[in-house]
């Protein structure tokens, strides 16, 4: 059969604009539908626009959606199914609310949906009973929504036998020079916003140490992101997976999600674990993400963090010790959070020297407990599933009005990502890479000072490091890489932050705010409604 696959664009601006990075669940599937024979191609919006012309011709089209993208990913089936084309529905968000998506197609995969989508194809190809798919919601001829058992999770040797995602079934994926990898399913925590533990559960399925350096030498990557949730759940493990790619030689720089206590021995040791951190680095470890959350150790205890602010505090000063960078990640309009908490959150970050800052609202996704909690107090704001990004304010916050939280999250935002602190951070990147940027044979990058300020003055900012690259010595574009990527991210997301204001959907929320805060009836074309 002739499957397109294909995961939409998320509405307005994210970080991943900038890092081209796609989910890796259609990669997978994808892999596991080519070796069952059939003709696939894999569209992810980030990278390329998607060839609306092969998705008409296909005999089935696959969509997965997150909550943001749901909208996007409905009107996609819509457009399909009303040609006549056979849409499957997937992703976190249609795995919770499956009713919904039989709205749009007629089949759902629900949860971790490899096996269900290959049974699922073997039935349309004229094999098996849909009755008999576990973890499938489908329309049925008659008209009637049947909603399969659920399939159990994908076991521990079920899980280190599935293949490499091949990327190369991406269109656009030439444009990757960071590459995901995936070492792990689950997460044994258990965050009340977090939607991870009830799409793939609190039991930790991994691959072996060989198997992922074999990945990370077979892809020849520039940069590698790891994509696991938590990327240090059992750090015995994750150890041997690291000496391993120091034996291999296979050390590209790398980026994950971790925990504030990955710098601790264990939760029953608190001094610092030196040891792991200096493998890390030697490892690759380039920059960790870490759910920080919130500056209170009531608002951690309150999300189910089970953390402490004093070993946030320690964690950052322990990695940039060991030369790793820290991207912190913060929720506001938690139950504790008050009005001036927002920009009390950037100042923390700066004081602890946090290299990149994210800020997001609390979002109460489907699926998660937040969810089902907002949504019996009454606390949801909208029904556009686009405004569900973590950027929007959705829900009703304890000890603020909505309008303030929204407000106080850019505020916070851009005093974190400053000119004085852009600039600041360029100089000190100067002068530690000093002598990789003036050279032995003369200063290369002031040379190109030209042409760099022309593009600046016809913000062509997408050209600059290509142009760089090609002009520039191995060695001078490497010292300039370490010198500036800090401050460059940070004008990325200054960039992020003047688009979000610019965009009239946002000013269209912001609209809607300011109708609840002043008691006004909103504008006649924005709907106030619960989510659905």
């Amino acid at each position: 059969m002739r499957i397109r696959l294909v995961e939409p664009r998320p509405p307005g601006h994210t970080v991943y604009d900038f890092a081209m990075l796609p989910r890796l669940g259609l990669p997978l599937i994808g892999t596991l539908l080519a070796r069952a024979g059939h003709d696939v191609k894999v569209y992810c919006e980030l990278l390329a626009p998607l060839d609306l012309g092969e998705c008409l011709t296909a005999d089935v089209v696959g969509i997965s959606a997150t909550t943001s993208t749901a909208p996007a990913a409905y009107r996609l089936a819509d457009l399909l199914s009303s040609a006549g084309v056979l849409v499957v529905l997937g992703g976190p968000h249609t795995s919770f609310r499956p009713e919904e998506a039989l709205d749009h197609a007629p089949f759902v995969v629900r949860g971790e949906g490899q096996a269900t989508m290959l049974e699922l194809i073997a039935c349309l190809s004229g094999s098996g009973d849909l009755g008999a798919v576990q973890g499938l919601s489908l329309v049925w001829g008659d008209g009637e929504r049947r909603h399969n058992p659920a399939r159990p999770m994908t076991s521990q040797a079920d899980f280190a036998a599935l293949p490499v995602p091949n990327l190369s079934l991406l269109v656009g994926h030439e444009k990757m020079a960071t590459k995901p990898v995936m070492t792990q399913w689950g997460c044994p925590f258990d965050c009340e916003f977090c939607s991870v533990t009830a799409m793939f559960s609190r039991s930790v399925r991994h691959r072996s140490a060989e198997q992922v350096v074999q990945e990370i030498a077979a892809m020849g990557a520039e940069r590698v992101f790891f994509y696991d949730d938590n990327f240090v759940v059992n750090k015995a493990r994750t150890a041997r997976l690291l000496q391993a790619m120091v034996a291999a030689g296979q050390t590209p720089p790398w980026f994950a999600q971790v925990r504030a206590d990955v710098v601790l021995s264990s939760q029953g040791r608190p001094e610092l674990d030196h040891r792991f951190l200096e493998l890390m680095r030697r490892a690759g470890a380039q920059i960790v993400m870490i759910g920080f959350e919130t500056i209170t150790d009531e608002g951690l205890a309150s999300v189910g963090k089970r953390l402490s602010v004093a070993t946030e505090e320690r964690a950052v000063a322990a990695l940039h010790k060991h030369g790793i960078a820290v991207h912190g990640m913060f929720v506001a309009g938690l139950d504790t959070d008050e009005t001036s908490s927002a920009v009390a959150t950037a100042r923390f970050a700066r004081r602890l020297g946090i290299d990149t800052f994210q800020l997001m609202a609390e979002t109460p996704l489907p699926g998660t407990k937040l969810w089902t909690r907002a949504a019996a107090e009454e606390r949801l704001l909208s029904d556009d599933w686009s405004l569900f990004d973590g950027h929007h304010v959705v829900m009703r916050p304890a000890l603020m009005s909505a309008l303030d939280l929204q407000l106080g999250i850019l505020e916070a935002t851009s005093r974190f990502y400053s000119w004085p602190s852009i600039i600041r951070s360029g100089l000190a990147g100067v002068l530690s890479h000093l002598p990789d940027l003036v050279g032995p044979s003369g200063p290369p990058v002031l040379r190109q000072l030209p042409a760099l300020a022309k593009m600046a003055v016809a913000r062509r900012w997408d050209e600059v490091v290509p142009y760089l690259q090609e002009k520039l010595p191995p060695a001078s574009f490497s010292g300039l890489a370490e010198a500036f990527w800090l401050p460059l991210t940070r004008v990325y997301a200054r960039r992020q932050l003047s688009a979000w204001w610019a965009a009239a959907r946002s000013r269209a929320h912001l609209e809607l705010l300011r109708s609840l805060a002043s008691g006004t009836p909103p504008s006649p074309d924005i709907f106030l409604g619960p989510a659905r």
